[in-house]
Order: C-alpha cells, then sequence, then structure tokens
C-alpha cells in the first residue's frame, strides 16, 4: 500500500464515528457519517426510519442489514441523549446536531479529567480491607 493511500485511510478516523461503528457489522465511518448527515437535514418534529431515505445514499437504504443497522445506530443515538423516541418508531431530534449535543459532554469529560484524585496508598488499602472484614464478622 502506497504512502498516500496510508494517509488517506487514516484521515477519515474520526474517533466519534469510530466509536459509533463498533459492533455494526454493515455500517463503516464512512456510512455512521451519511445517516449523521441525514439527521442534521431532518426538521425538529418526529420522524421515522424512512423519512431519512431522501437523505442516504442508495446503499445504505436499499439493503435490509444496513437499514437494521441505521435502526440500532438511531437506538445508540436515543441512549446517548441526541434523540428521543416518542412512540416506537419515531424518533426526534433534542439537538439541532449530534456536534452540538457531544459538545457539552466534552466539557463534562475535561472537566472529569482535571479532578485530581488522591492515589490510593498499598497500606490504606490494608487497613480499610482489615476494617471490612472485622465489621462483617461482627
Amino acid at each position: 500500500m502506497s504512502q498516500d493511500n496510508v494517509k488517506s485511510k487514516n484521515s477519515w478516523k474520526n474517533p466519534v464515528l469510530l466509536l459509533l461503528s463498533r459492533g455494526r457489522r454493515y455500517l463503516k465511518e464512512e456510512h455512521i457519517a451519511a445517516v449523521i448527515a441525514a439527521l442534521s437535514n431532518m426538521p425538529p418534529s418526529p420522524f421515522m426510519l424512512r423519512d431519512l431515505d431522501d437523505f442516504l445514499p442508495e446503499e445504505i437504504k436499499n439493503q435490509k442489514g444496513y437499514r437494521r443497522s441505521v435502526s440500532g445506530l438511531l437506538e445508540t443515538l436515543v441512549d446517548i441523549g441526541y434523540l428521543s423516541k416518542p412512540s416506537q418508531r419515531k424518533y426526534l431530534k433534542l439537538h439541532p446536531t449530534l456536534s452540538q449535543h457531544l459538545s457539552t459532554s466534552l466539557f463534562e469529560l475535561a472537566e472529569l479529567e482535571r479532578k485530581k484524585e488522591s492515589p490510593v496508598s498499598k497500606e490504606e488499602k490494608i487497613v480499610r480491607l482489615s476494617n471490612e472484614r472485622e465489621q462483617k464478622s461482627k
């Protein structure tokens, strides 16, 4: 593989797309990007999976396995709070774009990373464990 091919292939590795594509047999990162772009085009009213068809590539909208994977991706986006599910087959965007939704989460993550927890020493672990055993035996 040439050096240019390696660079172009690695330049696509967006960490969010990579995480969202994990465990999905059919959807690769470029498919996830297409679904996210389609979602950003949806109006702020409830929509169904078939309403995304106008914005999705033919490859995704015409094959059953891809459609199931898109449905699973939408469920993941519900789980992380980007979408809600007002009924069994309808979805609703809670934020204009996924990036806007994730930006607040990134700030929260940065705050968690800044927290300084004092490391627990081995002696402290032993004392805690022996105290817990004494309390259980009583």
